[in-house]
């Protein structure tokens, strides 16, 4: 019978710094973790847009009612 010849695996020894162990356990930002951002992004920028609008809408109103009040002072005229 053959003799089964055992393998010597190399000792290896790295030396990894402290800053690569700590960049290897930061996750990267995925596709899916980019799109939820921008989700998130545009609700934050919804909820921006509503408040302006409440803010300003009464002044447009206004704004309007003024503008038609001219237009028809003007027609009379």
């Amino acid at each position: 019978m053959a003799q089964l010849q055992q393998l010597k695996r190399p000792q290896l020894r790295l030396r990894i710094t402290r800053t690569a162990r700590h960049q290897s356990l930061v996750p990267l930002r995925s596709a899916a973790a980019n799109k939820l951002a921008l989700i998130v992004g545009y609700q934050a920028m919804a909820l921006i847009n509503r408040d302006l609008a409440r803010a300003f809408t009464p002044c447009e109103e206004e704004a309007e009612r003024r503008l038609t009040q001219f237009r028809r002072t003007e027609i009379k005229n």
